[in-house]
């Protein structure tokens, strides 16, 4: 079988392979190029570095996040799934919860995400989209930081059984949508 075209989802995949199976401190673009089978500089037509790299990593995080959610759903059924969303993509890619907790989203995906999250989300809870948003990036900020308890120390398993994190997930996430009061 032929090689794959070396392409930027190429080396996101690739880059989120070693994440999950090293952690960030096997990855590099020498580790990236080796694990391709090309010279580390050809990586660079795709990805302008590291940084840029990583970058992509938390817009594609982003993206899955929305998906095709259904922004017309209720403000709690939304944002939980939202949530659970954000945990079934860093447990499926448990090394980039590093990476998604310690790094924004791109000025332009935040915008697309503002755009399409902002306004539905805010008429459910019948406040500004601004607050709408804060309250969405607050709840990103709490799964990532679960997340990144739960498996921020890739390669190695994590520390507790999966029920206590999925226990800690569910009182987390129940108990700060609970503390909304939509106005």
């Amino acid at each position: 079988m032929a090689p794959r075209p070396l392409s930027p989802a190429l080396i996101l995949e690739t880059a989120l392979d070693i994440l999950d199976h090293e952690g960030g401190a096997g990855l590099s673009m020498r580790a990236i190029a080796a694990r391709l089978d090309v010279k580390a500089a050809s990586l660079y037509y795709h990805v302008r570095n590291k940084d840029a790299l990583l970058q992509a990593l938390v817009d594609h995080v982003a993206h899955e996040l929305l998906g095709d959610a259904d922004l017309t759903a209720p403000w709690r059924e939304l944002l939980t799934t939202m949530a659970v969303r954000l945990r079934g993509v860093l447990r499926t890619h448990p090394g980039a919860a590093a990476v998604v907790a310690t790094k924004n989203v791109s000025p332009e995906v935040a915008q697309q995400i503002a755009d399409r999250l902002g306004p539905p989300l805010a008429a459910s809870l019948n406040t500004t989209t601004d607050r709408a948003l804060l309250l969405a990036q607050s709840l990103f900020v709490l799964v990532a930081g679960l997340a990144l308890a739960e498996f921020g120390d890739v390669p190695h398993e994590p520390v507790a059984p999966r029920a206590f994190y999925d226990a800690w997930f569910d009182l987390a996430v129940g108990t700060f949508l609970d503390g909304i009061d939509p106005p």
